[in-house]
């Protein structure tokens, strides 16, 4: 190598005759590689994704040539910009500015068959569709998408697209599940320019999330439950469903800054939230009026409906009979009585009707207050159980199972 020898070739191929806004050919193709460096930001509320790395753009251009074997054995010469024609190339769904990539500073390296190699780098803020139904069991898919610009697909096209993550930086809340880049033809006023989309599709790592976010709003949901196992002769049963609520109303806002801020979808996460809230609050309601009925001077002012329901319900969910005074035997209500039964003229009474109707003395119902309190306290038990567990069952699996990487 001399700088006389490399001052020549320069000399020899960027003469008066080389015209850097003349394209080589009549079709340039050109080859583009991304190559991945990390992923800085994903902003869920203003739909953006911010990624380093750069592009490796190679194209032909016969002008740029010259014999080695008489030059030195020098294969390689370094321009810049402002001397040799390059595509002129943007970012298509940037959001931080459209200009062409490249800087004045940045070599391009020509060989001397007349190949010029071009490696842009840059921090890439582009537009991204955001699905955080599944959140935080998510996949999400964005895309860098680069346009040839100035040229249409008549003057330059994109020949050969690959890329790379070998130098890729490890991320604290994602994970690279695949880089796939593809060719396609963007049209604009009734002309096609050539495009490439590079597809990066990323999955949330979910660890943190269900340490801090699902694992304590499930453990304070299935409190909320033991409200009805607090007798009522306590006096704490107000009090701790009270303190139940505000703790899920405390956590849940706490919650609420690491949930994604968007209303495009409502994460499932969500969804099961406010029902675990809203089932809090069903409970603080039903605990006040369960502790009103418990407290209740007239110990055997049992609303009809409600003795009724004993019989229908409750008495089994609590395995109980209805156990009466020796005196009241001959109104004891039978198995009998609560089935349907048909009348002489071929009507049938339904079982809440019937019963309804033989409970209209308080001699007929043998329960007080205190104890119809128990039996619902004991129902109300065993049904926000069942409904918490089975939603909460169901919230994890479609959460964990539903979301699939795009094909």
């Amino acid at each position: 190598f001399s700088t006389t020898t490399a001052t020549d070739i320069h000399t020899a191929i960027f003469n008066a005759s080389y015209n850097k806004y003349v394209r080589p050919s009549n079709i340039t193709y050109v080859g583009i590689e991304f190559h991945l460096l990390s992923i800085n930001d994903m902003d869920f509320k203003r739909q953006i994704m911010s990624s380093s790395g750069w592009l490796t753009v190679t194209w032909e251009d016969p002008r740029l040539t010259w014999n080695a074997s008489t030059k030195g054995d020098i294969e390689y010469i370094y321009t810049k910009q402002d001397k040799i024609w390059r595509p002129e190339l943007i970012i298509d769904n940037s959001v931080e500015g459209m200009s062409p990539l490249g800087h004045d500073e940045i070599f391009f390296k020509v060989k001397h068959t007349g190949e010029v190699r071009w490696e842009p780098p840059g921090i890439y803020v582009t537009h991204c569709d955001f699905n955080v139904l599944y959140y935080p069991f998510d996949y999400q898919t964005c895309s860098v998408e680069v346009t040839s610009f100035a040229f249409t697909n008549k003057a330059v096209t994109f020949n050969s697209v690959s890329e790379s993550t070998k130098n890729l930086k490890k991320n604290g809340e994602w994970v690279l599940h695949s880089l796939r880049g593809s060719k396609q033809n963007l049209t604009e006023n009734g002309e096609e320019f050539s495009q490439v989309e590079f597809k990066v599709i990323l999955k949330r790592l979910s660890r943190y999330y269900v340490n801090n976010v699902v694992y304590p709003v499930v453990v304070i949901s299935l409190l909320t439950n033991v409200v009805f196992l607090v007798p009522a002769e306590s006096g704490c049963k107000i009090s701790y469903i009270l303190t139940v609520l505000l703790t899920q109303a405390v956590l849940l806002t706490l919650i609420g800054n690491s949930m994604p801020t968007t209303s495009i979808q409502i994460p499932i996460i969500a969804m099961y939230i406010s029902f675990v809230l809203l089932m809090a609050a069903l409970a603080t309601i039903i605990t006040t009026l369960n502790v009103y009925l418990y407290l209740r001077t007239d110990q055997k002012a049992v609303p009809r409906w409600l003795k009724a329901f004993t019989f229908v319900v409750l008495l089994r969910i609590n395995c109980r009979s209805a156990k009466v005074n020796e005196e009241d035997k001959g109104n004891v209500v039978s198995n009998e009585d609560t089935v349907n039964v048909e009348e002489s003229n071929g009507k049938g009474k339904t079982m809440w009707n019937r019963l309804l109707a033989q409970t209209k003395d308080d001699a007929e119902f043998p329960f007080k207050c205190q104890e119809v309190s128990a039996f619902l306290d004991c129902f109300f038990f065993y049904l926000f159980n069942i409904v918490l567990i089975i939603t909460t069952l169901v919230f994890l699996v479609v959460s964990a199972v539903s979301d699939v990487p795009p094909s």
